[in-house]
């Protein structure tokens, strides 16, 4: 739970040390969503009775014809955060609902036409990006560069191996989906990208383009329209603000934000990826209290954002202020989760960097007595509502 670079220098250090080295109640939940919304407002703030009003709605309005809706199969790919691996979602997909309901207005008036399509969630082909905590050591490279005292590390040199086991695991689906089609089923009609914290623009720069790969996966994915349907952001930084104390991404995530091609604007205007950023506003920093998370939340607010008060709000790791994208990228924050109404923190495990003896074993599973997290069964079932 600490900053990229903070994290960084320690897995430097540990390095030199050690070597010189209940969902499916939701499956039916259908979502209006009226077009004309996203040209112009896209902020929502969730609370708590207008997420079960929207499931009470669903319910009354689910019929029995449901199953013969006109259905899009879609995969998950979830990109992770900072040194966490596979093991640390597993429970995901258990949490997920497997489909759905969309109802989308096809015109401007209240009374027009609508359209309800079905998102089937493949979960067979679903993946988690296959990373390892080993690495994340490979970041360190940079360390010692001209770029990164300068904090203008280049994406596509520092995060080229995530980049590649992005395309390890986009791979992997795209193989498998084939064999399904030669098998007679349908084919894969989306992918849809899940960013977790650090995962969220680093699926971002991807998408933009800024890996510059050339492989047949990156041109199946990235020049065909219609492969990537949308992207979803948990916690994840989108801005790297003048004001902060210091630029823990060394120049990265401005590279990504000021980057035409990773705008929003371009993402889902241009190539129709629909876009969801959402983040918690459960926590306020506090440096003199007894409330470990609320100092946790300010240890990381006031380098991120260069200040710290009540009126600074979020997941207790990455303020608001940063966690979204310029419209037509939708916004959703939420006070906390709909189902238990516990705050919902950044993170649902401690990340073990030191555990470089088994780089792929689960991080530290956390407490969810007092708080929950983006990987809760309750916020979960909010966010899939945005799976395209």
């Amino acid at each position: 739970m600490k900053s990229f670079i903070c994290w960084t220098f320690s897995w430097l250090v540990l390095l030199l040390i050690a070597d010189n080295h209940s969902a499916e109640a939701f499956s039916g939940v259908e979502i209006r969503w009226q077009r004309s919304s996203r040209d112009s407002s896209t902020s929502l703030f969730l609370s708590q009775a207008t997420i079960q009003n929207t499931a009470d709605d669903a319910a009354a309005t689910t019929d029995t014809s449901s199953s013969s809706l006109p259905e899009r199969k879609v995969a998950i790919l979830l990109c992770p955060a900072q040194f966490c691996v596979p093991d640390d979602y597993s429970e995901l997909w258990e949490t997920l609902p497997s489909h759905i309901d969309v109802i989308e207005d096809v015109a401007d008036s209240g009374s027009s036409p609508t359209t309800t399509r079905r998102i089937a969630i493949d979960k067979d082909l679903s993946r988690v990006v296959p990373l390892s905590r080993r690495d994340w050591i490979k970041v360190s490279k940079q360390l010692p560069t001209t770029n990164f005292l300068d904090a203008t590390l280049e994406v596509h040199k520092t995060l080229d191996w995530y980049f590649d086991s992005i395309e390890a695991g986009l791979n992997e689906i795209l193989s498998l989906s084939q064999q399904k089609k030669n098998n007679g089923d349908n084919g894969l009609d989306g992918i849809c990208f899940v960013g977790h914290s650090i995962g969220g623009w680093v699926a971002r720069a991807y998408l933009g383009g800024l890996s510059r790969s050339s492989t047949a996966v990156s041109k199946i994915v990235l020049e065909d329209n219609n492969m990537v349907s949308s992207l979803i952001t948990l916690g994840t930084p989108h801005v790297s603000p003048d004001t902060a104390l210091i630029d823990q991404t060394r120049g990265l995530l401005r590279e990504v934000a000021e980057t035409s091609a990773c705008s929003s604007d371009t993402l889902v205007t241009e190539r129709g990826i629909d876009v969801t950023c959402l983040c918690s506003s459960s926590f306020s920093g506090n440096f003199i209290t007894t409330n470990i998370e609320e100092f946790v939340a300010a240890s990381s607010y006031l380098p991120l954002l260069g200040k710290t008060n009540d009126s600074v709000k979020g997941d207790g790791i990455v303020p608001l202020d940063l966690a979204f994208m310029e419209e037509p990228a939708r916004k959703i924050i939420l006070p906390e989760c709909p189902s238990t109404g516990k705050p919902i923190r950044h993170s649902h495990v401690l990340p073990t960097p030191w555990n470089l003896w088994d780089p792929s074993a689960k991080s530290i599973v956390l407490d969810d007595t007092d708080a929950v997290s983006y990987m809760s069964p309750g916020v979960v079932q909010q966010w899939a509502q945005y799976i395209r």
